[in-house]
């Protein structure tokens, strides 16, 4: 399930959610996934939109269970012109980035 707000957080809560993806992650940044944390410091959430090689280890750092990888990793243009070296390097990249 997705969500943004606290009370969306607790509505996947309430419906059985595992975990919850935060989306879109990007509009506040990695710090509102910290503040997600005080009420919500045993939920695993899981940032996706806006995550890439230059913030993902910061929403790592600020209480995220996992992050996603998009289309800063996945063009769909790369993929339609069968591109997979392309993909294969900017997701080395985003790995490497959260070491």
């Amino acid at each position: 399930m997705g969500a943004f707000t606290p009370t969306e957080v607790m509505q996947a809560l309430d419906l059985g959610a595992a975990a919850v993806k935060i989306f879109p992650a990007r509009a506040l940044g990695p710090g509102y996934l910290k503040d997600l944390r005080g009420p919500f410091p045993d939920v695993a959430l899981i940032p996706s939109g806006g995550v890439n090689a230059g913030n993902a280890a910061d929403f790592l750092a600020h209480g995220a269970a996992a992050v996603t990888a998009g289309t800063d990793v996945v063009d769909p243009s790369d993929v339609a012109a069968g591109r997979w070296s392309e993909i294969a390097t900017r997701a080395a990249i985003f790995v490497r980035s959260m070491k």
